[in-house]
Parts: structure tokens; sequence; C-alpha cells
């Protein structure tokens, strides 16, 4: 076990993962120090906790070392799962403790399962994946790597998301619907067919309304 969190990220979803984790350590006792990674070398300390830069991370604390990505843009959690893939770093998933899992479901490594959300049986849940608060995932969905399940989302059963892809606040989604990667599904969108990769789809119903071509949810 390793003794040593650090959040990838001291923004804002960073500051909320902050929380999560906290709240893990008080229930498990899972580390003895928790810290911030950010690649802006000017900041020091947010929210009382120290700030390194990555490699500064990997420099003082080495092998004790595991990370969650705490970025709320897809493009740029994938850049940074692959790099720390590649640098064989530790990542670990954060599950908040009163979220029931079932043994049918799967939670692939990095991921974040925040407070309030339902995660229904036989789910496929893949690396990397970060599910804000009070989302809603039915049975038998399956959840790309590394997209963002945004709050009070909506996802009916039989659904199928692809990697990289952000489903916007309160959006709800019809039950086997299939959502392709890299697309953007708009807050409050009623999703009722399937969408294609590499678009934002929008409004009720939700139509594609142009492609996702720089790849930014947050502009």
């Amino acid at each position: 076990m390793s003794k040593i969190l650090a959040i990838y990220g001291a923004s804002g979803l960073g500051r909320e993962v902050l929380e999560l984790a906290k709240i893990i350590n008080k229930r498990y006792n899972k580390w003895n120090n928790i810290i911030f990674i950010d690649d802006n070398e000017n900041l020091n300390v947010v929210n009382d906790v120290k700030v390194y830069t990555y490699l500064n991370a990997k420099q003082n604390f080495a092998e004790d070392l595991e990370v969650v990505i705490a970025i709320g843009e897809p493009a740029i959690r994938e850049k940074l799962f692959i790099k720390l893939m590649n640098d064989k770093t530790q990542m670990t998933t954060l599950i908040h403790p009163d979220i029931h899992i079932p043994q049918t479901t799967s939670i692939g490594n990095g991921s974040v399962i925040n407070v309030g959300s339902f995660i229904s049986c036989n789910i496929t849940i893949q690396e990397n994946v970060y599910v804000q608060p009070n989302a809603n995932i039915g049975h038998d969905c399956s959840i790309g790597q590394g997209s963002i399940v945004s709050g009070m989302v909506n996802i009916s059963g039989n659904c199928h998301i692809g990697e990289g892809t952000y489903i916007g606040s309160s959006a709800c989604i019809k039950e086997g619907t299939i959502i392709g990667s890299h697309t953007i599904i708009g807050m409050m969108s009623a999703v009722y067919k399937d969408v294609p990769s590499d678009v934002i789809a929008l409004g009720n119903p939700a139509r594609v309304m142009k492609n996702n071509e720089d790849k930014r949810v947050f502009r």
C-alpha cells in the first residue's frame, strides 16, 4: 500500500478530489500524506496542501507515490494517463466510501466515483473515468477510458459510451443508446438515439451541432 496520494491537478476539480480523498482517508487510513501535482511551477500550496511538479514528486516519493488525475478535460486526462502509464507510475482509484459497487461491476484503475452516485450491476467503467456526484449509471452500461460523467447525469441501462467523451450536467440518455468516442453531450441534453464519435451534440432531443475539432470542453 502506498503512503502518498498525489492528486494530479490543483485547480477546482483537484480541490474537490482532495475533499473526497480526505473522506476516504478518514474512513480507511490509506495514506500518510496527500499532495498535489501540478506542472504550474508557480504553485506552492493549495488549500493547505503542498504542490509539486510531476518530476519533483517522483524524485521525492518514488515508489511510495500513487496518483489520481483530477482534470476535467478528457483530452488532457488522456495525455496525462498515457504519460503516467509510459512512466510506470502507480495509479489509484477513488470511490466514495458510501457508494455500493456490485460484484458484477468493474471499475478501471485511476477512476473516481463521487458521493451520491448510483452504480448498477454488470457495468464496465474503464480506466481513468471521472463520475461526478449524484450521477446514475444503469445496468449493463459501459463507460470508455478517460470519459467524464457529470453531476446529475442519468444513463439508462445498456448504454455504451466511448473513450474520452464528456457527458454534461443533468443530461439524460435513453436505454440502449451508443455514444461514440471524443464526443461532447451538452448539459441538460436528452439523448434518444445514437451519437457518433468526434461531435458536439445538445438539446432535447439532442442533435449533432458540429464536429468536436479541437477536443475541448472548457474554453
